[in-house]
């Protein structure tokens, strides 16, 4: 008989709260599946996850709904998601990273396919008075991309449901620039996401910053709930701090990133802010030898602005992905 490793079993519970803890509503067994399949690398029968759900729901972690509409994760589960495996957690977002680049199928030659996003929920009442206060930023480009999607309540986006009451936004996630290097054969070593401070329309430097390799939660989730950004401001006056990336390449694939990155803006994507030079720093950032730094704009800079105006927000920042042929123009949106 086969022994069970009590350690893997409690981080097939955790992925299982995450999944659950993720999501707005409440989720069956198949969903779960295949989202633990999806965002996790992890294989698990129907079966195997009932069984896990049993076990959790004995625990107080999550709660039966209905037969039909599965489990949602309680108040005790929420906080075993926050305690839970410290160790596990760490490195939690560059892994994230690492999976939604290899997952994203957008082929930039035809402009089609699945590509990451981030999720945002505006309350319904707030989402003109949102659009209104990401218009200015879309504007500047301040942005991964100018294609978004919508959904109203009770629909969903990326695998997410929409609360009552609410509008799903989701923009472009500047992991489909990974994405795209990863299809042809170039890796990209993502450090940290940050604050970048800009001056008279000019990337100037990094001023605050938290490494993937060390954090479990989202960079930009986390500078905007602390209101450390001034996207809109930027987006006026050409001087601020916007949300932004870092990653590193390879010296000898820049010939090759260029042209990528030039197909990626002829496709709409215009999600590099700054491209350095070979062992060189860029925007104050060392980089390592032969390599180059890349510093990607934050696919949630529009909903930084939202949220800096006052508006509330609840996002979820690379939480999957969709076909790149179902977002629609921005412009599209506020016209309607």
């Amino acid at each position: 008989m086969a022994k069970i490793d009590s350690r893997e079993v409690e981080r097939e519970k955790l992925a299982i709260l995450r999944v659950l803890g993720s999501s707005t509503g409440s989720l069956g067994s198949q969903v779960i599946a295949r989202r633990l399949r999806d965002e996790y690398g992890i294989e698990l029968s129907e079966r195997a996850v009932r069984y896990h759900l049993g076990l959790l729901d004995e625990q107080g972690l999550t709660s039966k709904v209905s037969r039909r509409s599965g489990r949602s994760v309680t108040t005790a589960g929420l906080d075993e998601l926050s305690n839970a495996l410290v160790t596990d957690k760490v490195g939690f977002v560059s892994d994230k990273i690492e999976l939604l680049a290899y997952q994203s199928t957008f082929d930039v030659d035809r402009q089609s396919g699945l590509i990451p996003v981030n999720i945002s929920f505006f309350q319904a009442d707030q989402f003109k008075e949102a659009l209104k206060a990401m218009t200015p930023v879309f504007k500047a480009g301040i942005c991964v991309a100018e294609r978004v999607a919508i959904a109203e309540a009770g629909g969903s986006l990326g695998g997410l449901l929409v609360p009552q009451d609410y509008v799903g936004f989701a923009t472009v996630c500047s992991i489909v620039i990974n994405g795209t290097l990863l299809r042809s054969g170039v890796p990209m070593d993502s450090r940290f996401g940050g604050t970048l401070q800009f001056r008279q329309n000019r990337p100037w430097r990094f001023t605050d910053l938290i490494h993937y390799s060390g954090s479990s939660l989202d960079p930009s989730e986390i500078f905007i709930a602390s209101r450390m950004t001034a996207v809109g401001e930027t987006a006026r006056r050409g001087a601020g701090k916007i949300l932004a990336n870092f990653r590193e390449i390879p010296a000898m694939s820049l010939p090759l990133v260029r042209d990528l990155i030039a197909k990626l803006e002829k496709a709409g994507i215009r999600g590099l802010v700054a491209m350095g030079e070979s062992g060189k720093p860029i925007c104050e950032v060392p980089v390592g030898l032969n390599k180059v730094g890349l510093v990607l704009s934050g696919g949630l800079n529009p909903v930084a602005a939202a949220a800096e105006a006052g508006i509330g927000t609840r996002n979820r920042a690379m939480s999957g992905l969709m076909d790149f042929g179902g977002l629609q123009s921005f412009w599209d949106v506020v016209k309607k």
